[in-house]
């Protein structure tokens, strides 16, 4: 019978090899592996970051996975999340059950651990894991036009770069604004350097000229105010995560509003991102469209069979932050 287990270094590269062409995402074979590595290796990593193998009676791998398990609150309960990343199935191995054995074992093992629920961002559509007992929540993207419009900086308002003595400011901020949230991720300061390496160590290893990484921390008589999270792109302004002291919507649309302005100066023209429904209808003056996302679509397996799935149906409620993705 096939069995479940931690991968060892060895099947890790072999999978990477395999999976490179799909996943890379424009690194090389070296950088994509090293990222992998680096980031098991962090605080946050060790921890909570698991690579996980289903193995035939010959321990050839028939399917992986990463498990992940960040501290979430699920419809009024707080605990531990089992988070499903990097499904793969070597190609002559496909359609024969292995990924879908292999979900289902490393998910009896986590319901040893009392988790709240299973959380997952699929690429694929949404019927191949409710079949496996995940159900899609409401998730959506904009993109538009920057405005050309320059946006006067308050003069008490200062923007630098993101540093660890600021990590307990934005941890409190993003908790703030995931407040009212039926499902929230909930990243102490750990688990923020771990996201925020990831950007950085990915951008640092992609060979591109035209892709800048920026975390900045915005100020306010030299007192912490808010952060943003973003990448330029290829013309496009990518926002990953705004957040601000309180959860306040309305600093965040105006520390959005201030960045796009600073983005259309850098010749950026248009803007792309996951944002909060209140944070959208603060931002005056933007013409944004907004749709469902056909990709990294959340779907969560609740613990109790009896959860109320009605609280989970708009946007608002269920708002997960691009840099929530495993």
């Amino acid at each position: 019978m096939p069995e479940l287990a931690i991968a060892t270094d060895e099947q890790i590269e072999a999978i990477y090899r395999e999976s490179f062409a799909l996943w890379g995402g424009g690194l090389s074979f070296d950088g994509y592996l090293g990222l992998l590595r680096d980031l098991m290796a962090t605080p946050w990593g060790r921890e909570h970051l698991e690579y996980l193998v289903w193995l035939g009676v010959s321990g050839e791998i028939l399917s992986s996975l990463k498990l992940y398990r960040p501290r979430v609150r699920f419809l009024g309960r707080t605990g531990r999340a089992a988070v499903i990343g990097a499904v793969f199935t070597p190609d002559r191995l496909r359609r024969r059950g292995h990924a879908a054995a292999l979900i289902r074992s490393a998910l009896r093992r986590t319901a040893e651990r009392d988790d709240p629920v299973a959380l997952l961002f699929s690429d694929i559509g949404t019927r191949y894991y409710e079949a496996l007992g995940f159900r899609a929540i409401p998730a959506e993207e904009i993109w538009g036009r920057l405005p050309r419009e320059p946006v006067e900086v308050p003069a008490d308002w200062s923007f630098v770069p993101l540093q660890d003595e600021h990590l307990d400011d934005i941890a409190r901020a993003h908790e703030a604004g995931q407040a009212r949230r039926a499902i929230a991720i909930l990243r102490d300061r750990e688990h923020w350097r771990f996201v925020l390496n990831r950007a950085e160590w990915f951008f640092e290893r992609l060979d591109r000229l035209d892709a800048v990484h920026r975390a900045r921390v915005v100020l306010r008589g030299g007192r912490f105010l808010g952060y943003v999270v973003a990448v330029d792109g290829r013309g496009e302004w990518h926002v990953r995560e705004v957040g601000a002291v309180d959860g306040d919507p309305w600093t965040m649309a105006e520390i959005l509003r201030i960045e796009g302005s600073q983005a259309a100066r850098r010749g950026l023209r248009t803007v792309y991102g996951w944002l909060p429904s209140e944070v959208l209808e603060r931002l005056e003056g933007w013409r944004l469209r907004r749709a469902p996302r056909p990709r990294a679509v959340p779907m969560v397996r609740p613990a109790s069979p009896h959860a109320d799935w009605t609280v989970l149906a708009s946007p608002a409620a269920s708002f997960l932050p691009f840099m929530d993705q495993f």
